[in-house]
């Protein structure tokens, strides 16, 4: 028994010291940027052993529209709005943010929810804005963006119905 007590110190110092440890080492950092352009989005996560895995994008309507239609003059600018360091647990141990603006409010589902009814000139407008880096004037057009669509949103629900047209569940009737 005593030829053991050693071993059970030493293997609870380890234990103890790896709980303390483990958390903070970092293992990966999870990536996003946004195009300031267009508002696509990517990602990826870095390992910290070299790998990258995990990798993602959304193109939004405004850049399918820019390709199709002007490839010339279409141009990304792609900035980080999130590097999130993370330890073996998952958990975060680093948090790092850009500055991308105020596009960064736009999500690509709801730039083409806009550009559905948009006209050709108004989405070439959309690029042409969002490209000028104004930010000033992208904050308003945001604000148009977000106008328009609750407005449409508004027209299309009856005055005492559920937007989706669905009726409520009555489990007792």
């Amino acid at each position: 028994m005593r030829a053991r007590r050693p071993f059970i110190v030493v293997g609870l110092v380890v234990v103890v010291l790896l709980a303390l440890v483990l958390p903070a080492v970092q293992v990966c950092r999870d990536w996003a940027f946004i195009d300031r352009n267009t508002g696509s989005r990517k990602g990826y996560r870095d390992w910290s052993f070299g790998w990258q895995s995990g990798s993602w994008y959304q193109e939004s309507a405004i850049e399918a529209f820019m390709r199709s239609n002007h490839p010339a003059e279409y141009r990304q600018d792609w900035v980080s709005y999130a590097g999130t360091g993370r330890n073996i647990f998952g958990g975060a141990t680093l948090r790092g943010l850009g500055r991308p603006g105020p596009i960064i409010l736009l999500n690509p589902e709801l730039i083409g929810d806009y550009c559905r009814s948009a006209s050709e000139t108004e989405k070439r407008r959309l690029y042409d804005a969002f490209a000028s880096a104004d930010e000033k004037k992208i904050r308003n057009l945001v604000d148009d963006i977000y106008e328009a669509l609750m407005s449409e949103t508004h027209q299309k629900t009856e005055p005492n119905g559920p937007t989706n047209g669905s009726r409520p569940f009555h489990p007792f009737r």
